[in-house]
């Protein structure tokens, strides 16, 4: 269920650059928070941190975004 999740995701916001991960975590019945992470080398540093995080509702087939935000920095 959490590939067809993230796909369904990725079909209505653009896959960042530097894609890590994506955890999906289920808040309640059909709710589900959505991090997406990125990682970077900076300074010699592997840097991880989340460059997106999405509130949805999900139902087989279909996943509507609440609310989100992005990490401008």
């Amino acid at each position: 269920m959490d590939l067809e999740i993230e796909s369904l995701l990725f079909k209505q916001v653009e896959k960042p650059k530097h894609h890590l991960m994506t955890k999906i975590i289920n808040v309640w019945e059909n709710r589900y928070r959505i991090n997406v992470y990125t990682e970077i080398q900076e300074d010699n540093l592997t840097k991880r941190k989340i460059h997106s995080s999405y509130f949805c509702h999900y139902e087989p087939g279909k996943l509507t975004i609440v609310d989100g935000l992005k990490n401008t920095a």
